[in-house]
Parts: structure tokens; sequence; C-alpha cells
């Protein structure tokens, strides 16, 4: 973009000349304060236009840390915690103690009941309706009775409310933990060499490893919350997710598909083994079941458009699982539906659940539940978060990622200990309970009572509940997860990161969840380490008419000088990307060598985006200034942040380079090299025009011998008086030099 067709930025001068903008100043009635900080800034560049500026850089060690010196590095991580642990065993109160413990503590004191007490009851009582048919049939997703989705509805959405940090989000079973869980306990039990056909009590020792599961997963959340370490989490990329996401709801869907069929299908971990499983005993496919499934399914997504289209039938989402549900309990209730061949749920213990410690303790082999543990801890750690903070911040407060690990924990823990599995945040149902209006945990507790009544009194009614409407419930609600959209805007936008979509979504498709799961952090970390290893570089010129220094290849007009190369390394230094960022700055310094044939002298590093070096940082540059030592090019550092500068003075890589070779600004350190330069140069040619003048006119050297053997001085002709050369001399001699 030239300059005449840059944009005019607003508060920019846009008058004419200094006579219109000191007409314009005198206009006003009143100067403002952010007006005299600019006329100060203006008047401070004009007053030290054509000088040298320079500045010295700051002593880390006379320097005060205070709460705005925040540093990167895992040192920095660790003495940040400890020091606010530190501070809070020191600083609490009892009272700060509870809120930092128990949440619900914390907002209840502020609580409205007049006026967010009935919108919590609305919200919990439509949450309640929902989340009942839903648990049961997340429950057979997982491969357990559909009690164990009720009882993880229960008690662990009691404890959330207590410890959790989100006031909407709307906690128990879900679709995706389910699918890991039941891919998970499959597979140990499959590899322990048990069957439902070959051992009696097969469901009974598949629950008990659903309930210490959840227990687990429980104390993995809260050791993780107490030492802080929800970043974990953010090392998964958009991308990958979404991919397995999808993938993962497809399988979830499949695994559905018997239930609407009518006939036993082998269940699989990967799509096209299930395929496979469906289509060969297709000749059992049963019409009444798949009608009655499909109808549902159909209903249940028009009244999700239904909603979506027009915000007044808001309620239409909520209610119609609790209408198909209802629907199908009448249909059998007087047509009798389980005699024509469409299964129905059956026998559900009536009741609170039992107590179930001693199960959720009693673990045999731990290391078999880990990678069941540490899959649904990721995932349901990270779908969760989500969700939390995207509705603190549509309700204006803030969430506590290590807090929100903790309620969570506390929540799987009790889920252990009464008879549920893995639970988490909940996408459809929070959604709901935000837009029914809910204020607080209070909705939490009004939908876990909800579904204790049902527990209690309404059990044998939902005995009756048909299995196609619980696999319908499912299908509708993983069909969402199938993120489509997000593909397209990956393709159009990024493509490197589309590719990285297909390959988590192929993976889990084809491999299974745990695979794809385990190809999907795989991924993330391979990014991760690859963006860290192989950091952003760039060769920097000034921008015309500023002080301002900028990537060349963004700025094609950016000025750069003979004999310098400036380089800014966009990321901290650490032992993974030294050799990198040595050869980079190596091939840049040979570049511009080859280029004009005019060697290096200054070879300038801007450290404006570094935020941490280590130890091998350190011998790097250590090396790097040895080298360029002994080819006389001279190594500067600019804009070291205060841990940088003391790992700098610690190592003695400042004595080394010189204190004069580290520079505030980067504009510093280019006036200082071109005065450098410009004195060497001066220097250079003085010596060799005096070497010149020695070996033309040797008057100095021989005058005493020629006044001995000739009395007479040496007379010069006018044509041989090198007048040009002296007047030259002179003129060098009086140049000034801004040393």
């Amino acid at each position: 973009m030239n300059a005449d067709d840059a944009p005019t930025l607003r508060g920019s001068n846009s008058l004419s000349s200094d006579e219109d903008m000191r007409q314009g100043i005198a206009e006003r009635k009143f100067f403002t304060s952010h007006r005299q900080n600019l006329d100060r800034i203006q008047q401070d560049c004009a007053e030290k236009s054509g000088k040298p500026s320079i500045h010295a850089v700051h002593d880390p060690f006379s320097r005060d840390v205070d709460e705005y010196s925040t540093y990167a590095g895992p040192e920095s991580w660790f003495h940040k915690n400890s020091q606010n642990l530190k501070n809070a065993v020191k600083e609490k109160s009892c009272s700060d103690w509870t809120e930092a413990i128990v949440p619900m503590y914390s907002w209840l004191k502020t609580y409205d009941w007049r006026n967010s007490f009935p919108s919590d009851v609305i919200a919990g009582l439509t949450v309640g309706v929902m989340i009942v048919p839903q648990s049961m049939s997340y429950a057979k997703l997982a491969g357990l009775p559909v009690e164990y989705g009720l009882y993880s509805s229960l008690a662990p959405v009691y404890a959330y409310a207590l410890f959790g940090t989100s006031r909407q989000l709307a906690v128990g079973p879900v679709a995706l933990i389910s699918l890991l869980l039941n891919s998970g306990l499959s597979l140990i039990m499959s590899n322990a060499g048990m069957t439902p056909e070959n051992t009696e009590n097969y469901d009974e020792i598949y629950g008990t490893l659903a309930i210490q599961t959840s227990f687990l997963v429980g104390v993995f959340y809260i050791i993780m919350g107490v030492f802080r370490l929800g970043f974990i989490t953010i090392f998964l990329s958009h991308a990958v997710v979404s991919g397995f996401t999808s993938a993962a709801a497809i399988i979830i869907g499949t695994s559905q598909l018997k239930y609407l069929f009518g006939y036993s299908i082998p269940s699989d971990k990967t799509l096209h083994k299930m395929l496979y499983n469906i289509f060969k005993d297709i000749a059992k496919f049963n019409w009444g079941t798949f009608l009655l499934g499909s109808s549902c399914v159909f209903f249940l997504l028009g009244m999700k458009k239904l909603a979506v289209k027009f915000p007044k039938l808001k309620y239409a989402r909520a209610l119609a699982p609790l209408i198909v549900t209802v629907f199908t309990i009448v249909l059998q209730a007087t047509v009798d539906i389980e005699s024509k061949g469409i299964p129905i749920v059956g026998y559900i213990p009536q009741g609170l659940p039992k107590f179930s410690g001693g199960k959720a303790v009693n673990i045999d082999d731990f290391g078999s539940l880990l990678v069941v543990i540490i899959s649904i801890v990721i995932v349901g750690f990270m779908e969760s978060i989500a969700i939390a903070k995207q509705l603190a911040g549509k309700n204006n407060y803030e969430i506590d990622s290590s807090k929100e690990l903790i309620g969570l924990g506390v929540a799987n823990l009790t889920g252990g200990l009464f008879g549920g599995y893995p639970l988490t945040g909940s996408f459809s149902r929070s959604a709901v309970n935000n837009e029914a209006g809910a204020k607080s945990g209070i909705s939490a507790v009004i939908t876990a009572t909800l579904v204790g009544l049902v527990l209690i009194f309404f059990t044998p009614i939902f005995e009756l509940l048909s299995l196609p409407t619980l696999a319908s419930i499912v299908i509708s609600g993983v069909v969402s997860l199938v993120d489509y959209d997000e593909a397209k805007y990956l393709w159009k936008v990024h493509t490197f990161d589309f590719s990285v979509w297909m390959f988590a979504f192929l993976g889990t498709l084809f491999l299974g969840v745990e695979l794809g799961l385990g190809i999907a952090v795989g991924l993330s970390l391979l990014l991760v380490i690859f963006e860290s290893a192989y950091p952003h570089t760039a060769i920097l010129g000034r921008l015309p008419g500023t002080t301002e220094y900028r990537n060349i290849k963004n700025y094609n007009q950016a000025e750069r000088y003979d004999g310098i190369v400036i380089v800014r390394v966009d990321a901290p230094i650490y032992f993974a990307n030294t050799q990198n960022i040595q050869d980079k700055v190596q091939k840049y310094e040979n570049r511009a060598s080859s280029e004009k044939g005019i060697p290096v002298q200054f070879v300038i590093i801007e450290f404006s985006a570094v935020a941490h070096i280590d130890t091998s940082a350190l011998h790097t540059l250590h090396e790097m200034h040895n080298n360029f030592h002994k080819r006389n090019i001279r190594l500067c550092i600019t804009n070291p942040n205060a841990k940088v500068m003391q790992r700098l003075l610690s190592s003695g890589l400042i004595d080394d380079i010189g204190r004069e070779s580290i520079f505030v600004s980067t504009h510093d350190a280019v006036s200082y090299c071109l005065n450098e330069m410009d004195y060497d140069e001066i220097q250079t040619k003085k010596t060799t025009d005096d070497v010149h003048l020695e070996e033309t006119f040797p008057l100095k050297l021989n005058v005493e011998d020629s006044l001995i053997n000739d009395p007479e001085p040496l007379k010069l002709d006018a044509e041989e008086t090198p007048a040009n050369d002296a007047s030259e001399m002179n003129d060098i001699e009086s140049a000034p030099v801004a040393k």
C-alpha cells in the first residue's frame, strides 16, 4: 500500500500544516489529559529529532518485583502458584476459605431470592424433565442398566451445585463420555477373557468397573485442581477436538441403530466393522421398531429446529424428550408394543441409590483402568470448561479452571460413591438451562430433586419406556456434534488445519475411539512441538519516517543498512528451538554478506518477544557470540525483559559481548552500530591516506638527511605539489566524528 493510499487513522493529525495545527489547537475550549500527553510526546520527539537518544537497559537485580512482573517458564509458574498458596494460608480467613472450597457459599450470600429463585425453579424443572430420559439413554450407550444414568443425575448433581463454579452448567451423563466408557471397559473385559456368554456375573463386574472409573476420574480431577493443572487441555487444538468429536458422534449414532432396526448387532469400535455387522443380518430388520424409532428421531430434530427458528418456542427443545417418552409409555400401556416385537426398558430398581463406596475403593487392577480414566478426564474437562466459560461470558462472571476441576472431581467422586458412572457438563442441557433463565446452582438442586422423586415414585412407569425411543434421544443428541461447518471453515481458511481435522476424524472412525483420541492428543502435541521447535523469525528494516522496525517481507519499503542484520525471534528460546534459531541467524548473516558483497559487522537480535530463555539458549548465544567474534562481527541484543536480562548477566554473556551491546530499543542499537561503522571507516580512511602520503612524499623521514647533505631545503615545483591530496587530508582531519 502506498503512503497516499493509506487510510487516515482516528486520532491522527490530519491538518495540512503547522499553522493549521496551531489554529486548531487554539480553538479548543479546554485541554484533556489525553491531548496534553499527546502534545508532550510530539514535542519530545521533535526535540530529539536528529539527536541520539539511547537509554540504559534496566538492571534486573535492582528491580522490585510486583504483581505485574510475570514471566514465562516453568519455574515462574511454580514460584507464582506456591507464593499464592503461601499468601492464601497467611491472609485468608475461615470465611474466605469456605468461599474458596465451597463456591456455593459465595453466591448464596448475595442471592436474590425474590427475583432469581422462580427462574431457577423453572430452569431446574425444565432440565429435569430432559435429563431423566437422556440419562437413561446414555446409560444404555455406556453398556449399563438405565438406573446408572439416573443415579449419575442425582447425588453428583447436588455435589456440583455445592462445589462447581458455573451457575448454568448442567452436569450429568453425556454421549461422548458414555461411548468412551463403553469402549474402554469392553476392551478391558475382552482382554480378561470375559464375555456375557461365558461370565455369569458379567454385568455386575462391568458395573463395578464403571463405579470405580467414576471414583478415580473424580480423584484425578481433584488432584489436577489442587495443583492448578487445568492448562493441560489447552494443548488440544480446536481442529483436532472437532475432528475427534465429529467421528465419535457418528460412531455413537451408528451404535444405536440396533435399537431402531430391531435385531441384535454385535458392537464394535470401528465404523466399517459396525456397518458390516449391521448389513450382515439385515434380513432380521424389524419395521415396527424402525418406524417408532425413526419417527421419534424426526420429531426430536424437528422440535430443535422449531426452537431455533422461533425463540418464543424455546421450551420445545427441552420438552421434546419428555413428549416422546410419555407417548411411548402410553403406547406400551395401551397397545402393548412389547408383544409386537418392540423391546422396552424393563425392571428399574425403585428408591434412592445405595452407598457404593466399598466397590469404588476396592480396585484390583488400576493399570487397566488408567487409559479409560485419562481419556475421560481429558475429554470431559475439555467439554465442560468450554461450555462453562461460554455461559460465564454470557452472564458476566468469571470461571476459575482449577476450581472447576475440583467441582467436577467432587461430582464424579460422589457418583462413584453412590452407584453412578463418569459425568461432565452437557452441551444441550446447559444451553436449555441458560435459556430457561437459570441464575445459580439452585437450578441444579431442583433438577436433582426431580430425579430423586422419579427414583422414589415413578420408576414403574419408566419401565414401560421403549428402547427405540431411548435410542432416538441419543441419536438426536449427537447429530449436532458432527461439526461439518467447522470442516468447511477450515478448508476455506486454513488447509493445514483441515488436514489435521481429517486425520483425527478418519483415525477415530476407522481405528476406534481410544486410538482416535490418542491420535488427536498426539497430533496436538506434535503441532505444539513443531510450532515451538520452529518459531517464527524475521529480518527487520526501518519504516521510513519512523523509528519502527518491521518484517521486510511485509513491508517492502523498510530500509536495511549495509553491514547490519536485524533479526527478531518471536518465541521464548529454549532447548527445543535453539538449534533452529542459531541456523536461521547464521543463514540471514550469510545471505546479507553475499547479496552486496559487503561483510556484516553487526548482528542485532530483538528480544521483545522472547519471554524466557533456558541454559541451552544461553550456551547457544555464547556459541553464536564466539563464532561472530572470530569473524569480527559483533552481537547486539535489544529489549530483553528483566528475567531474560538476569539470565544474561548471571551466565556471563553480557560480560563477553559487552554491556554497551545491550539496548532498550532496536533503533538505539541501529544508531549505535551505524555510528561505530562510521567511526571505523573514517579511521581506516585516515590511516590509508597517511600511508599513501608517506610513500609518495617521505619528507618526515628524510628531512634531517636532506639538511645534512644539502644545506638548501628541498624545493618542490608548483606542479608537483599535492594540493588535492593535502586539501583532502585536511578535510578528513577536520571532519566531526560522532563517537
